[in-house]
């Protein structure tokens, strides 16, 4: 029985027959039990997989560039939105977040919030439904389950502290949840993937087939995470267990260095060796999502320069002092477009295009508008992330043009964890226990496989700066800035912000929902 739901599909198609899609915006004080009852639904394998496949859409959502990539990435330092002097991407949740001044009103911290309980919500009704299936074993869909609900609770207690644990299938709108301490949420975690692990199936025994879904190391690399952030979540640090965790998918043998960096943001990577988990993306499969990382990324001249069935929006960008963190010979720079001419990525040659006349310094550029001639397409230096020309601010390609694009949603898959974070993981534990010899030969072995220079010797602040080269815009900056005391410090548009703002608000809808819960404190 395990084995046939696990050979289901490379890709999960996260296909219109989920009745489950309709929880995405659920909050705790609805009953989402009778959707599922064991009269109805897991009547056989192939129902049970689609049922997760409803779960896992969510995480999607997640690293998809919507309100949940937003509140992960737009607080920290690595992406920014330049709002243009025409009024596009001038929007105040954007400059809330980057500024550090949001409250409990934000839309997007609400956004993730509820995707978040929702998902938590869909996973408790299924494990309720499916153990009171007539299934002769739950052993392998329960443990992705308790994974997937894991997980979810993991970015709660990241984002917002105190949550309500809570696992029922249904509330009771007369005893809504009240919140545990993090240090509660975090033991819940660890129990629920400690209990999970042994049922979730090795990468090494099933190999690509398994591609999206949660593995046993999936499942270690979050343990890991979890267990190198405790210092943060519980004031007690747990190196040595960050450590045995990671040294678990490391001793798997199924995961590997990609001997090409760039080879994990391909739109085609389902044999992606290097990859464990991360949002899977079908956008031209029925009922299948893709997202627009590229399409709000891009310059907008660049949709006729790649032949993009699209306009690229010119939205997402990055501030200098990440690119200074790159050796020129580090293939990773190689993402970004920098000031001066415009190179096209694919060959180097400079972007020649017509230039429109600046109107209010707006520096557009458009095809056929102008008798200067053909001009380089210039990047130039933003200024702040308010009223800045259309070719302002320094813009990034990490995850590469996908051909078969379903207009500007795309299919590459965007990982949550990659092996190169476990390493890098091992390495800054290992630092925190004074193992800098050791922590110097994980680092290089990351670094070799750009070509960027070996290390004689490493620090602390060298490994956070290498993470932040390598999992640059991968979701996890937030955090490694909060824990190495760094994410309130100022930076490019950013004056140095309040130390409670290294957790978010109780969303102000969620307390008019719940009245049991508690607002964190100075929000």
């Amino acid at each position: 029985m395990k084995n046939q739901i696990h050979t289901y599909a490379k890709k999960i198609s996260l296909a219109s027959l989920m009745v489950i899609s309709t929880l995405g915006g659920c909050t705790l004080d609805e009953d989402v039990y009778s959707i599922y009852t064991p009269e109805t639904f897991y009547s056989n394998d192939k129902e049970v997989l689609s049922s997760l496949s409803g779960v896992y859409r969510n995480f999607a959502q997640i690293t998809g560039m919507g309100a949940e990539y937003r509140t992960l990435e737009l607080s920290a330092d690595q992406v920014v939105v330049h709002g243009k002097i025409q009024g596009w991407w001038a929007n105040s949740d954007f400059e809330q977040l980057m500024e550090h001044k949001w409250d409990a009103s934000h839309a997007y911290i609400a956004g993730t919030w509820n995707t978040l309980f929702g998902t938590v919500g869909q996973a408790n009704a299924l494990i309720a439904a499916l153990e009171e299936s007539s299934l002769d074993n739950i052993s392998g869909p329960k443990a992705e389950l308790q994974s997937l609900r894991a997980f979810a609770y993991f970015f709660l207690v990241d984002l917002y502290g105190n949550v309500p644990l809570f696992t029922a299938p249904k509330v009771d709108p007369l005893n809504l949840p009240t919140q545990n301490t993090r240090s509660e949420v975090v033991d819940f975690i660890i129990s629920e993937l400690e209990e999970a692990a042994p049922n979730l199936p090795s990468q090494a025994d099933v190999g690509s087939e398994y591609y999206g879904r949660f593995t046993r190391e999936a499942a270690y690399t979050l343990l890991a995470t979890l267990y190198l952030n405790a210092e943060v979540y519980t004031g007690s640090a747990q190196n040595e267990m960050a450590i045995e965790y990671a040294d678990k998918v490391i001793n798997s043998g199924a995961y590997q260095l990609l001997p090409n960096y760039f080879d994990n943001f391909t739109y085609n990577n389902e044999e992606n060796a290097e990859f464990i988990f991360g949002g899977i993306y079908t956008p031209n499969i029925p009922g299948g999502i893709g997202h627009p990382l590229v399409q709000k990324v891009l310059p907008g001249i660049s949709g006729g320069l790649f032949g993009l069935p699209y306009t690229p929006q010119d939205g997402f960008g990055t501030r200098p002092s990440i690119v200074e963190l790159y050796e020129d010979q580090d293939v990773r720079k190689g993402m970004f477009l920098s000031y001066g001419p415009m190179k096209d990525p694919r060959n180097g040659e400079v972007v020649m295009v017509e230039r429109v006349v600046p109107d209010n310094n707006s520096n557009l550029y458009q095809a056929g508008k102008s008798t200067e001639g053909p001009v380089p397409y210039e990047i130039i230096p933003a200024t702040g992330i308010r009223n800045q020309p259309m070719n302002a601010g320094i813009k990034w390609i990490k995850w590469g043009l996908d051909p078969n694009t379903n207009g500007g949603n795309a299919g590459n898959d965007i990982a949550f964890f990659r092996y190169a974070d476990v390493i890098l993981i091992k390495a800054e534990a290992m630092a925190r226990l004074g193992n800098f010899s050791q922590a110097t030969i994980l680092v290089n072995e990351v670094r070799e496989r750009s070509n960027a220079s070996a290390l004689s010797s490493v620090s602390l602040e060298d490994i956070l700066d290498e993470r932040g080269r390598e999992l640059t815009f991968e979701l996890a900056r937030r955090r490694d800035l909060i824990r190495f005391g760094k994410f309130t410090d100022a930076w490019e548009f950013k004056a140095e912000s309040e130390s409670y703002r290294t957790i978010y608000p109780i969303p102000s809808t969620a307390i008019d929902s719940n009245p049991n819960l508690k607002q964190n404190p100075n929000y």
